[in-house]
């Protein structure tokens, strides 16, 4: 079973190397496709980053967004599974024996429980939360992963989100009944955003926004709302 792991980027040079160094060796041991799929605003030294790895798929996105960076690099994924990584995640050492046993199990689409980079009481509260199937589980920090089948009958991820592509996704697996399941073994997500502004600052920024996001308002607004509040790009 191929794996197709696919990193939508901005400007994420330094992320990339510490991943793509991991995932080149995990490629050696398994069957993994590494794409990394650019975005067409991008202004640093991805591409070269790119370069000094033998095994990596670097294509330019046509579109802006981690939606279209997504679907983009999924149409050129030729893996039984697409697994979509944030750059500044880290998946575990064992997420290809993971997966691969998740979809023989009969499981069609899943998403990892999470730490953070750095350990604190407050932080791991919020990891301990990622282990559990709730209405905040399954964001793109999570690791999202599909069979290619499951990810096409659900047309992709809907590139008219410019936030919260995760969160509209995974409602789509719920609503349509599609067996899913989270992984234990967890991901490293990086606390950059907590650094830059505040545990509580984070949470309650997160929470409004996702309300806003259930109550149906456009992502565009929804965008405005969490880049005024929020110190970190989007």
């Amino acid at each position: 079973m191929r794996i197709s792991v696919i990193i939508p980027v901005y400007n994420e040079q330094e992320n990339l190397v510490k991943r793509l160094s991991f995932l080149c060796e995990q490629a050696n041991k398994f069957s993994i496709e590494i794409i990394v799929s650019n975005s067409p605003e991008s202004f640093d030294e991805t591409p070269k980053v790119c370069e000094n790895f033998s095994n990596i798929r670097f294509i330019n996105s046509p579109q802006k967004g981690r939606a279209a960076q997504m679907n983009f690099g999924a149409k050129q994924a030729i893996g039984d599974v697409l697994l979509f990584l944030h750059a500044d995640v880290c998946l575990p050492n064992n997420f290809y024996e993971e997966v691969t046993n998740a979809i023989k199990n009969g499981f069609k689409a899943g998403f990892f429980a999470y730490k953070f980079d750095k350990e604190t009481r407050l932080l791991n509260l919020n990891s301990s939360f990622t282990k559990n199937d709730g209405i905040f589980a399954g964001g793109g920090d999570q690791c999202q992963f599909f069979t290619k089948e499951t990810f096409e009958k659900l047309n992709g991820y809907n590139e008219g989100y410019c936030i919260m592509e995760d969160f509209e996704m995974i409602d789509k697996v719920r609503k349509m009944k599609i067996p899913y399941t989270i992984i234990q073994s967890k991901a490293t997500v990086s606390a950059r955003k907590y650094d830059q502004n505040s545990w509580l600052k984070v949470n309650l920024i997160n929470g409004y926004v996702f309300l806003k996001y259930k109550f149906g308002v456009h992502p565009t607004k929804l965008r405005k709302t969490y880049k005024s509040l929020l110190r970190e790009q989007v």
